[in-house]
């Protein structure tokens, strides 16, 4: 089974290839600029390092959110054209489960944080034995109100934990971040963690995959005050 993962949900970018639930190759891309410019670039290269094309996949995974609204649509937007345009299947992955899929590891809470902008992060604790199943729902709060939240000794991951760092540091000496290389998502996690619904034919519709934002954008709450 051949399987191309993509990300977009925040200010990196990430597409990853599989093969048989074996992770042939990666890239992942930190300057910053609008993924619109090097999304399709970067997909043309893993397939071509791979020595495959659009129509041997077999199934495209995304992050669905929660994440910048321009960065999503445009994930979304590229993946759902290709499923349709080779008519395989897609699966869309939280992208605070990809951030925190590789600490699932630890017997630790994890708590995956990406920032929303406007002060405020969008986070989900992570518990259990494998650390794989959010224990609570995705939610949106000002560094303030999520402190409240925070389980003792936790392990913070992602945009949202690095940028308000010191608040956690200051008022809650118990938790620790990540090491600085988790802080971004990765698309090897993106597709192992859309594995099992590809294996189990329980993909999502390309017609309905939608982006998870958790909160209205700015454009949205314009109109709304209009």
């Amino acid at each position: 089974m051949n399987i191309l993962a993509v990300d977009t949900a925040t200010g990196s970018c990430s597409v990853a290839f599989f093969k048989d639930r074996r992770l042939i190759a990666e890239e992942v891309y930190t300057a910053g600029k609008t993924h619109s410019r090097h999304l399709m670039s970067i997909i043309d290269h893993i397939l071509g390092r791979c020595e495959s094309t659009p129509a041997d996949l077999d199934g495209i995974a995304v992050t669905r959110g929660p994440g910048t609204f321009t960065g999503l649509r445009i994930g979304l937007s590229t993946v759902k054209g290709l499923a349709a345009a080779i008519a395989k299947p897609v699966v869309g992955v939280s992208s605070l489960d990809a951030l925190a899929w590789p600490l699932a590891w630890t017997r630790r809470p994890v708590v995956a944080m990406i920032d929303a902008r406007r002060g405020e992060v969008y986070h989900a604790r992570f518990s259990g034995e494998d650390g794989s199943e959010p224990s609570q729902k995705a939610m949106v709060d000002d560094p303030e109100e999520a402190i409240e939240k925070l389980p003792e000794g936790a392990i913070l991951v992602g945009s949202g934990a690095v940028l308000y760092r010191e608040v956690w540091a200051r008022r809650r000496p118990d938790v620790c971040l990540a090491p600085e290389t988790a802080h971004v998502i990765r698309a090897a996690s993106v597709g192992m963690l859309a594995m099992d619904r590809f294996e189990n034919r329980t993909a999502d519709s390309v017609e309905v995959l939608a982006p998870e934002y958790i909160r209205k954008s700015d454009a949205q709450i314009h109109r709304a005050s209009c």
